[in-house]
């Protein structure tokens, strides 16, 4: 859904139907986290098109913005797949891709479970990381080295009341499919106390650690290609 805004008819996007769920779009009017960063849900920031969902980083009147939507319904416990074309490798330091479940109710640390990439402002320290929050202990968190086999990969998390799964693969992969195998990036089983569902809801965002600004002005894009949820039964 596109809404116009203002005496420039400036799109927003407010809401987008992707993957069999409702997206809407995160906005701010100043800083907010993470970073802080300012987001923005204008049409150039956010849009959908038949090449998938696309959350930018950009500069605009001299100011960068992130990215962000999240499913619009609560969807918990089941299994997560989903495929992007973006370069991890090639991000700026300051660039963190989060694809994450999150509940705005303030416990079990907002049952947080993360897949990112990100160097953390480090050069040369690019990295994929699976987090169950609160990262309170090295138990919590798996690294790995994405080894980009191009711009394409596949992520999948299973939560379950008993189980909490993570994969990544090269490609546009189906995990159930036989080349699976030879394409996985990385895996890893949570083994602590796994988070009830509450009314947690998928979110998925591109921004700036600490807000730090990119070397540079070039516009960093992040496509989503396909998200598919099957709830838990």
């Amino acid at each position: 859904m596109l809404t116009l805004m203002g005496s420039m008819l400036a799109a927003v996007t407010t809401e987008m139907e992707f993957g069999g769920q409702q997206w809407r779009v995160k906005t701010s009017h100043g800083p907010v986290a993470p970073g802080p960063n300012y987001w923005s849900n204008s049409s150039q920031s956010v849009w959908l098109d038949d090449q998938g969902m696309h959350l930018t980083i950009s500069k605009r009147d001299e100011i960068w913005y992130a990215t962000e939507i999240f499913t619009r319904a609560p969807l918990g416990y089941g299994t997560y797949v989903f495929t992007v074309d973006s370069d991890f490798s090639a991000y700026d330091p300051n660039i963190v891709a989060g694809f994450f479940t999150w509940d705005t109710q303030n416990v079990e640390a907002n049952r947080e479970i993360d897949i990112e990439f990100a160097s953390w402002g480090i050069p040369q320290n690019m990295y994929g990381q699976y987090v169950v929050q609160p990262f309170t202990s090295p138990d919590r968190i798996k690294l790995f080295n994405p080894k980009m086999q191009g711009t394409y990969s596949t992520h999948r998390i299973v939560w379950t009341p008993s189980i909490l799964q993570f994969a990544s693969w090269h490609g546009a992969i189906d995990p159930e499919s036989p080349e699976a195998f030879s394409n996985l990036m990385a895996e890893w089983t949570f083994n602590g106390q796994i988070p009830t569902e509450g009314r947690a809801r998928f979110r998925i965002n591109l921004w700036l650690f600490q807000g730090r600004e990119p070397a540079s002005e070039a516009t960093t894009v992040l496509t989503i290609k396909s998200f598919s949820f099957v709830p838990w039964q």
